[in-house]
């Protein structure tokens, strides 16, 4: 990729939609590369919500009720990834909750950074939970909370492993990848 891109952090949570419970999109956090949010609102998916998933999703029926409508939530996010590098955790979730293809994106996924693994001491494994490696590598414990995730929360730690894997790669004379 030409020139630097723009950084964005995303994480989403989603709920059970219909009678076979697939996931609908219901909160959509982005943060910038210093942790600020950009974008955190309750998203109302399509179809009825069959399952609110509370214990890991943290959405609730009181959220819904002033969420915004996913279409209208769809447009403004796409419009705020255009053109900058994603990052996520295992996004792909993310994205198909969007109803978007993420093949055109540029997307740093930490849960197949092969730098971040090693050097949490995982690398054993294939895919490393985002709880793991906040809880190895940025000594910190994450998704905690009886309420459900945050998002936010989720999205900036993504940010913070983004930041401490690019560290890595420049200290070990890797290329890293070129952001503003």
């Amino acid at each position: 990729m030409a020139g630097s891109l723009e950084v964005v952090a995303m994480d989403c949570e989603m709920v059970g939609v219909g009678p076979h419970r697939e996931s609908g999109l219901a909160r959509c956090s982005l943060v910038t590369l210093s942790g600020s949010v950009l974008y955190d609102k309750f998203i109302r998916p399509e179809g009825d919500i069959t399952d609110y998933r509370t214990q890991v999703s943290g959405v609730t029926p009181q959220h819904m009720a002033t969420a915004t409508p996913f279409t209208e939530a769809r447009r403004e996010i796409l419009q705020l990834l255009k053109g900058k590098l994603v990052v996520g955790h295992d996004p792909r979730h993310d994205f198909q909750a969007l109803k978007e293809d993420m093949r055109g994106y540029a997307i740093y996924d930490t849960s197949t950074d092969w730098l971040l693994c090693h050097e949490a001491q995982l690398d054993h494994r294939r895919r490393v939970s985002l709880r793991a490696l906040c809880e190895r590598l940025l000594h910190r414990r994450i998704q905690n909370n009886l309420l459900g995730h945050s998002s936010v929360e989720d999205a900036r730690a993504t940010m913070e492993l983004f930041h401490l894997s690019q560290r890595l790669r420049a200290r070990q004379k890797l290329p890293c990848l070129a952001v503003n």
